[in-house]
C-alpha cells in the first residue's frame, strides 16, 4: 500500500495552487490533492486541510476525516474513492449514482452506494468483524490471512451493515497453501438475512476436491447450482476475485483469475433484507486483499 500521497517528496514540479496529477507532480514541500473539488492541485504536504490530525502529505481524502489508505494507488482514499478497487475509468460514472466502474454492478442505473469496504490495512482488525472461530483471521502485511490448519469445518469472518435487498459483493484472495485438514477446500463470500426469521441466503465460492469434481463454482441459495472454472481458484501464484449479487429474486456468483473470468453461475434466492456478510475459507491458508458491499436502497 502507498503511504504518500502522489508527487510528495518531489524536488521539482508544479507549486501549491496549481494543477497536478501523476505526469504533472508537485514540487518540494507540495501535495497533489486528488480529491479538490475544481481538480487535482498541488498543497501543503505538511498542512491539515479536513482537521483529521492526518497531514496533507499522508492523506488521501483531504476533504473529509480519514484517508490514511489507498488500496488502488490511484491517490484517492479508500474513505473517499467511488471505486476503491480500481483508478477511474474513462467514463467514470455514467449513472450519476458516485460509484464508479468496476465497483458499480449496475452502472447505467442510479442508486447504488457503498455500504462496506475494508482493505485490511493497519495494525489491528476492525472490531465490527466477527470471527467464528477466534484468533484464526489476522491482518498481514495489508491483507486478513486466514490460517484453518487445524480447523476441518469452514470458517467465517462476519460483519453486518444496514442492509438491502439488492446487494453486489466482491472480494479478492490469494492462496498460501491447501492444507490437510480437511479434504474439501473453499473460498468464499456470503450474504444473508441475519434476522431471527430471515430466510435469504447466498454464498458464492470455488471449491477443489481432493476426489471426485476437482473444481467447481458454486452458488448455493434455498437452491444450489454449479459449474466448472476454467481453473483452479487455488493455484499460489495467482490473484482470484470472486462476486456474488442477488437482485430482483436471482443470486449471481462469478469467478476472476489473474484479470481472467473462470466461469458464472445463477441460482434462485429467496426475498430478503441481506445485512450480513462473510469471507468464507475451508481446508486453505489463503490471504484475502479487500471486501467491498455495494447496495442499492434499503
Amino acid at each position: 500500500m502507498l503511504t504518500l500521497v502522489a508527487g510528495c517528496g518531489a524536488t521539482t514540479g508544479s507549486t501549491i495552487g496549481d494543477p497536478c496529477g501523476p505526469k504533472q507532480p508537485c514540487g518540494k514541500g507540495a501535495v497533489c490533492d486528488m480529491t479538490d473539488p475544481g481538480g487535482p492541485v498541488c498543497i501543503d504536504a505538511d498542512g491539515d486541510l479536513d482537521g483529521d490530525g492526518i497531514p496533507n502529505g499522508q492523506d488521501f481524502c483531504e476533504h473529509m476525516p480519514g484517508g490514511r489508505y489507498d488500496e488502488d494507488a490511484d491517490g484517492i482514499g479508500d474513505e473517499c474513492d467511488p471505486c476503491p478497487i480500481a483508478p477511474p475509468p474513462a467514463t467514470p460514472d455514467p449513472d450519476g449514482d458516485a460509484v464508479d466502474s468496476p465497483c458499480d454492478p449496475d452502472p447505467d442505473t442510479p442508486g447504488d452506494q457503498i455500504v462496506l469496504f475494508d482493505g485490511f490495512n493497519g495494525d489491528t482488525l476492525d472490531p465490527d468483524w466477527i470471527q467464528t472461530v477466534p484468533a484464526t483471521w489476522t491482518l498481514d502485511g495489508g491483507e486478513v490471512l486466514v490460517d484453518l490448519s487445524s480447523v476441518a469445518n469452514e470458517d467465517y469472518l462476519k460483519q453486518t451493515f444496514g442492509g438491502s435487498h439488492t446487494l453486489a459483493v466482491l472480494a479478492s484472495y490469494r492462496i498460501d497453501s491447501m492444507t490437510t485438514s480437511t479434504t474439501t477446500h473453499t473460498a468464499a463470500i456470503e450474504t444473508n438475512d441475519p434476522s431471527p426469521a430471515g430466510v435469504a441466503q447466498l454464498e458464492c465460492g470455488l471449491v477443489h476436491s481432493d476426489s471426485g469434481t476437482t473444481n467447481v463454482l458454486a452458488v448455493q441459495t434455498d437452491q444450489n447450482n454449479a459449474s466448472s472454472p476454467t481453473a483452479s481458484g487455488f493455484d499460489p501464484a495467482s490473484l482470484y476475485e470472486l462476486a456474488a449479487d442477488a437482485t430482483g429474486g436471482m443470486a449471481g456468483c462469478t469467478a476472476i483469475g489473474d484479470g481472467q473470468p473462470l466461469g458464472a453461475v445463477t441460482a434462485p434466492i429467496s426475498v430478503g433484507t441481506l445485512a450480513e456478510i462473510a469471507l468464507g475459507a475451508r481446508g486453505v491458508r489463503a490471504r484475502f486483499q479487500w471486501v467491498l458491499v455495494v447496495a442499492r436502497g434499503q
